[in-house]
């Protein structure tokens, strides 16, 4: 369990520095795109598909992220009310609901990749598997923080009392 621990906090840090650099890089990007519109008439070749990517790699692994930090909304009113022993089935029940769908769109996402993703994005002429790949990674790390929490909670150390982030 405490490998399991310290795998989970370790992927969860290396994962939000990820998420920090990437915004800051594309809030910086687009900052400076306004400023050479605006203030010059001028743009920088590119630089729009970057911002897209960026935003699009922070959702998809964001969303990992919020399942092992329980920052997801949730409406807990009649969980909170249920005893500790239903309550975590409920919770693991959860977890396994979410693990399900992304897991089926991250298979998904192998046809489309397959089909679409030797086409090249422009106007970079990389292949847009690159993109793709967001939403495989990010349903994949999903499943496995879906798996990880469920062990953890079994195993008695998920702090029960606040599951999900309150909906107040």
């Amino acid at each position: 369990m405490d490998l399991l621990e310290k795998i989970n906090a370790g992927l969860t840090r290396v994962l939000e520095w990820f998420l920090i650099v990437t915004f800051a890089a594309f809030l910086t990007i687009v900052f400076l795109l306004v400023v050479m519109r605006y203030g010059f008439s001028y743009g920088i070749t590119g630089s729009n598909e970057f911002v897209v990517i960026c935003f699009i790699y922070t959702s998809a692994i964001g969303m990992a992220v919020g399942v092992t930090r329980h920052e997801h909304i949730a409406i807990t009113v009649i969980i909170d009310l249920l005893p500790r022993t239903v309550k975590l089935a409920a919770y693991v029940l959860g977890l396994a609901c979410i693990a399900v769908i992304n897991a089926v769109l991250a298979w998904l996402s192998i046809d489309w990749m397959s089909k679409a993703g030797h086409y090249p994005w422009q106007p970079f002429e990389m292949p847009q598997m690159f993109v793709h790949m967001s939403i495989f990674i990010g349903c994949g790390l999903c499943v496995f923080y879906c798996f990880v929490k469920s062990i953890l909670a079994i195993g008695g150390r998920v702090d029960l009392e606040v599951l999900w982030l309150p909906e107040d």
